[in-house]
């Protein structure tokens, strides 16, 4: 039999209908799991996030978080020992969505407890999140393994960890076997001409998304005299804003598809020139993941996780955060030089295949995991 594990993430769970980074984060988490010889069940659907600070809201959150605690010891309680989990994995618990489960299961079973990208938010004051943060930080001492993916991840454990033997570093990573296998018919694009294809897809909802947006059409306004097309992807509450900064712009030149599936997302990438993504306070970047697997260069900002995932100057350009012109600058760069597009291109590629597949994930949870039952 299969050892077992309860996965749970609280910000949403990894089928939740809403597309976003960190629920694809979670999917491939649950399918590493599955490739290292683990059974995993979704151990609750509970979603402990709030999107802003609200005590009432905190209340209500940590009042359902106790009652679908009971709910979950009494479910345990009616299995049999061998068909409950050996361990409890929580992915992304942070000030914003607390892990109220995890701990108490874990202790109340006398089974493992394992965290995954435990980070804080950057949004507000200290004191806004001060309630919560003091809860992640206790499960995180508590946790007999604490997977790392990034640098300032890392930096955040440290500062209230004393013991660090739990920190075991984590490389983001994408499936690319399962990439390359979604294919995908797109229509032709509607340009006049064949200029180098620029690809953005993000969502449009307000942040850092439509940020990302608002840079990157101020900077190809920089280069308008510089030949290129541009395929938009994307959809959400902030599209009449962005299409409003693209204004300047010659309309057949830009073409907005919407929302669309994941397949036709990356064939776009495979038909692209360049990634033209700013990516600003991008957490982990998968989406730089994805289009370098399938060979899209990339020209981005130098921000938070980007540089985890692109290497500046072999598999793309990074500009500093918020330097419109350097941006511009890096994005005419590729334009006009294609073979510089393919070498970087074929790296990007042959750079997602050695150093953020999927395979490495699951040695690495392998090698940590089973120890843990077996202790």
């Amino acid at each position: 039999m299969k050892p077992r594990v309860a996965f749970y993430a609280p910000i949403k769970p990894p089928d939740h209908p809403i597309a976003s980074g960190d629920r694809e984060i979670a999917r491939l988490m649950v399918r590493t799991l599955e490739l290292a010889g683990f059974e995993v069940e979704i151990a609750s659907r509970y979603i402990a996030y709030q999107k802003r600070p609200s005590p009432e809201l905190f209340d209500q959150r940590k009042s359902g978080a106790i009652a679908e605690l009971e709910r979950l010891k009494h479910d345990w309680c009616e299995r049999k020992a061998d068909e409950r989990p050996s361990i409890w994995l929580t992915y992304h618990p942070y000030c914003k969505a607390p892990d109220w489960l995890g701990p108490a299961m874990a202790e109340a079973f006398s089974i493992p407890y394992v965290t995954a990208e435990t980070c804080r938010t950057g949004q507000g004051a200290d004191s806004d999140w001060t309630e919560a943060r003091r809860q992640v930080q206790s499960a995180t001492r508590s946790a007999a393994i604490n997977f790392c993916l990034k640098q300032s991840d890392l930096a955040y454990l440290e500062s209230f960890m004393t013991d660090r033997r739990s920190i075991h570093p984590l490389a983001p990573f994408v499936d690319t076997a399962e990439l390359d296998a979604l294919r995908s018919d797109i229509a032709e694009p509607p340009f006049h001409d064949n200029a180098p294809l620029l690809v953005a897809p993000g969502m449009m909802r307000p942040g850092f998304k439509t940020e990302s947006y608002l840079a990157l059409a101020n900077s190809l306004g920089r280069i308008a005299d510089t030949a290129w097309n541009l395929v938009i992807i994307g959809d959400g509450p902030s599209r009449s804003q962005i299409e409003k900064a693209f204004d300047w712009a010659q309309m057949d030149r830009i073409h907005w598809t919407g929302a669309i599936s994941r397949a036709e997302v990356l064939a776009w990438f495979r038909r692209g020139d360049i990634l033209a993504w700013p990516g600003m306070r991008e957490a982990i970047g998968l989406v730089f993941l994805e289009a370098q697997s399938q060979g899209l260069p990339v020209v981005a900002f130098n921000s938070l996780g980007v540089p985890l995932v692109v290497q500046h100057r072999k598999t793309g350009l990074l500009s500093p955060e918020g330097d419109l012109a350097s941006y511009g600058d890096a994005l005419r760069k590729l334009l006009i030089s294609p073979d510089i597009r393919k070498k970087m291109g074929e790296s990007a590629r042959s750079y997602v295949r050695q150093t953020h597949d999927i395979a490495q994930a699951v040695r690495t949870f392998r090698d940590a995991l089973l120890p843990l039952i077996d202790s």
